[in-house]
């Protein structure tokens, strides 16, 4: 069923269920009726009545008749069965029948209970359309007739005046019909519009949800008591995914951002400091705004990572160098290969003493590493495109550490630990693998400088809560200290003299291209970087 015949069948349905409804709230008009007209029969005391010809046998077996019909007709209805628009014909029709009853057992022209009439056929038109509604219209005034030819055959009496009141009581049932159906399409049409305007509504309620939760900045709603109202996916991962439950407070979630918000309402033009929500978390900035004007209004928090901006800003600066570097690397290489092949020749010279050799040693080891800045830079500039394969993580791990280790010049001890043997990782091989060469080099490293042994150990694992696939590079070196792990992602930055400070920076660059990321993760003895790949069913596109 397409779209368009699904909301037909549900407009259909919602018109049948709203006649339903009108048609219980008449039978309770008629159930009332009945016990009105029996409780009166049985309260009149005057002889008035039987004075004015009232046949008590009919009007008391109509109204007895009628009251049974009412109680059956609703319990009728409550069962939903059958064809609605039968029960409408038969309600009103009893209902015609027994007002005429009614009226002919009175025996009186002029009757109160001509009214009730014209109650049923307006409700016939509410209920119905079209030549039904008419027919009604039509029962009533032939009804009304007969009474009249009736009284006046049996009482020898025809009075121009009780023919001429038929013909507009006549007219008035038609003129009610007509009109009952008039306003009853009007309101149906009103009531579908309302319907289409709540369910436009409720979708685009439903789209602006969703699109909040899809924002990739966090989105948090909070009242005047500082209880959370709502929260994206976004902010909650960016803040580590912390049990959350109804209407908790920021402060439980977190004391930093509480204390952010606090310092805006004493001050809304003081830009907040940004901040880590936990130890391996990004680094955010916070923003604050009133959802409306009033003092006790909600308040609307924007978290953005700051990460991901400043990440930004350096792709560009990186981006421009690369240009430059490009486009000068012809005339930094030319001097430099002279000048290296000046110091290799200098060196060979049998007159230079100790000292000078020394100098030149120097000379070459830092014309090679200014090249070797140049390469790296380069290589970010013509990074190619991410081609991205479904591996499985324990088999390619395996082949990597053992080729790692085959084409090392010292032997290394690699630990390995898979804790899911089917584990999968969607990645460009090429780019992972330039990734761990430069994790594994680095730790191997720094746990001999640390001690003396080079020794690694590899942890492949899943992520419960997210589901997504991690490794964990552990060394036994010194590990870094507090104040350098916010700048050792950063370009050009290094510890060491004969570093260039790319390497990190390159790793993360290569993993962020492939919707993964490079954390360092402080440990008890050593340093831990660990790589958080996407989900395995998340088709990489750059």
């Amino acid at each position: 069923m397409s779209e368009k015949e699904h909301q037909n069948a549900s407009a259909l349905e919602e018109v049948r269920q709203n006649q339903w409804r009108l048609l219980q709230i008449y039978l309770y008009y008629r159930l009332a009726l009945a016990l009105s007209l029996v409780g009166a029969y049985f309260l009149e005391t005057s002889q008035s009545a039987k004075s004015s010809g009232l046949d008590e046998r009919l009007y008391f077996a109509t109204i007895s008749t009628y009251l049974v019909l009412a109680i059956m007709g609703l319990f009728i209805n409550r069962l939903r069965a059958g064809r609605i628009s039968i029960q409408i014909f038969i309600v009103i029709t009893i209902d015609i029948i027994s007002i005429a009853l009614l009226e002919y057992a009175n025996g009186e022209s002029n009757s109160n209970l001509t009214i009730l009439l014209i109650v049923s056929v307006a409700a016939g038109g509410i209920l119905v359309e079209g030549i039904l509604a008419t027919f009604f219209a039509a029962v009533a005034t032939l009804a009304i007739l007969y009474k009249q030819i009736l009284n006046g055959v049996l009482h020898g009496t025809f009075k121009q005046e009780d023919f001429l009141q038929t013909a507009i009581i006549g007219i008035a049932c038609f003129a009610t019909s007509i009109l009952a159906q008039q306003i009853s399409r009007r309101l149906r049409e009103s009531a579908a519009l309302a319907g289409r305007q709540a369910e436009d509504l409720a979708n685009l309620e439903e789209l602006n949800h969703l699109i909040i939760q899809r924002m990739r900045t966090g989105i948090v709603v909070v009242n005047q008591d500082n209880d959370i109202l709502l929260i994206n996916d976004a902010c909650w991962k960016m803040f580590g995914m912390p049990s959350m439950s109804k209407h908790q407070s920021l402060e439980n979630f977190s004391p930093q951002l509480a204390e952010q918000l606090e310092a805006w309402r004493q001050d809304p033009y003081k830009r907040p400091k940004p901040f880590r929500p936990h130890v391996t978390g990004p680094e955010v900035q916070s923003n604050f705004t009133l959802m409306e004007a009033a003092e006790q209004a909600n308040i609307l928090i924007f978290i953005d990572d700051n990460s991901r901006m400043a990440q930004q800003a350096q792709q560009l600066k990186l981006a421009s160098l690369g240009g430059l570097t490009a486009s000068i690397a012809h005339e930094i290489r030319n001097p430099l290969g002279a000048i290296s092949h000046a110091a290799q020749l200098l060196q060979e010279s049998t007159e230079l003493n100790k000292g000078d050799a020394r100098l030149c040693e120097i000379i070459h080891q830092h014309t090679i590493r200014a090249n070797k800045v140049i390469e790296n830079v380069l290589q970010l500039s013509r990074r190619k495109q991410v081609e991205p394969e479904l591996l499985n993580m324990h088999d390619w791990l395996k082949n990597f550490i053992q080729d790692f280790q085959s084409n090392q010049d010292q032997q290394c001890k690699i630990k390995f630990v898979s804790k899911k043997k089917d584990l999968q990782f969607r990645i460009d091989p090429s780019q992972i693998q330039q990734v761990l060469t430069n994790l594994f080099q680095n730790g191997i490293r720094y746990s001999e400088q640390n001690t003396g042994q080079r020794t690694l150990t590899v942890v492949a694992d899943l992520n419960i809560q997210s589901e997504q696939p991690t490794l964990d590079i552990i060394d036994q070196g010194p590990g870094v200290p507090a104040d350098q792990q916010d700048k050792i992602f950063e370009p050009f930055y290094t510890s060491e003299k004969s570093g260039t400070g790319l390497g990190l920076y390159i790793a993360r660059e290569l993993c962020e291209a492939n919707q993964a990321r490079l954390d360092y993760h402080p440990v008890t003895s050593g340093s831990c970087f660990r790589i958080t790949f996407s989900h395995p069913s998340r088709i990489v596109t750059i």
